[in-house]
């Protein structure tokens, strides 16, 4: 509760306010230590630089874990593969950097990130960017030209559509096929119903697959119990399953063939330290991400 007044309460009064004036700021059940004093000032620092005052932090980094994920679950270089998680902060660097670890080169559907922040997440593939957010209608927001090079939006998933296929057919003649990555489902959902967006993902799914473009689409958490429910779980190969538990980031993979859907740290090995020794000395005797 400390730190939801804290985000609202107004920044001057918030910096001139005594350690009396604090305790107003959360439940008279809760008591305000110097140790709260100390905290509160922490937090009006963080209020002075732009943006959000907190960000969650992965450590090791994703850019670090990833690569060593995405080669443990063995993903193929043409494999459809969803990414069910939240669209947040977290989430969203980690999808990043498993895409980049997955390919050299693709195309990216995002609704939530504009091109040019794509772009510098993306930095060492230099992917397609179809910009779907808001701001992009200035510009048009798209590297693949549209029938009419109009802007394309999340709510006309025709454009979309028109958009998606040149990209996947640019990736298709290229010189090394790539991924295309859809990011995320859940702007999407909130634009259409789930049947329209069905469609919309089996078509592009089709196209995927008759071209041999891979893919990676971040969905929404499964909507069930048992989180096996995916939304269009039945067009991917597979699903990569994220989870935030004891202060780390756990994973497992659903639909996979011979691969067991357990949880799994993210970072962790899930060998035996024999069998880690095995690994570790067949990659570095192969390159990574070749397809098997």
């Amino acid at each position: 509760m400390m730190v939801y007044e804290y985000l609202n309460w107004p920044t001057e009064a918030a910096a001139t306010a005594t350690s009396e004036d604090r305790s107003s700021w959360v439940d008279s059940s809760v008591y305000v230590d110097d140790y709260g004093n100390k905290l509160v000032d922490r937090l009006l620092a963080a209020e002075s630089h732009p943006g959000e005052a907190f960000e969650a932090v992965l450590d090791p980094s994703p850019e670090t874990i990833a690569p060593a994920f995405i080669a443990d679950v063995a993903v193929q270089h043409d494999d459809i593969v969803g990414f069910a998680a939240p669209s947040s902060q977290l989430y969203d660097d980690l999808f990043y950097a498993m895409y980049a670890a997955m390919t050299e080169t693709g195309a990216v559907l995002t609704t939530k990130y504009p091109r040019h922040e794509v772009r510098s997440r993306l930095s060492t593939m230099d992917p397609f960017v179809i910009d779907s957010t808001p701001g992009a209608e200035t510009d048009g927001g798209v590297d693949v030209a549209t029938t009419d090079s109009g802007p394309v939006r999340c709510g006309d998933l025709t454009s979309l559509g028109v958009a998606a296929e040149r990209a996947t057919t640019r990736l298709a003649t290229g010189d090394r096929t790539g991924t295309f990555a859809i990011a995320t489902l859940t702007q999407l959902l909130a634009h259409h119903d789930s049947a329209a967006l069905d469609r919309f993902l089996h078509e592009l799914v089709g196209q995927w697959r008759n071209q041999g473009v891979g893919g990676l689409v971040h969905l929404p958490p499964a909507s069930d119990t048992d989180g096996t429910d995916w939304f269009g779980s039945a067009h991917f190969d597979y699903v990569l399953e994220m989870r935030t538990a004891d202060s780390q980031i756990e994973a497992r993979v659903g639909g996979k063939r011979d691969v067991a859907p357990t949880w799994q740290v993210v970072g962790s090995s899930p060998y035996s330290d024999s069998e880690v020794s095995v690994q570790a000395d067949n990659r570095r005797r192969r390159p990574r991400f070749t397809p098997e």
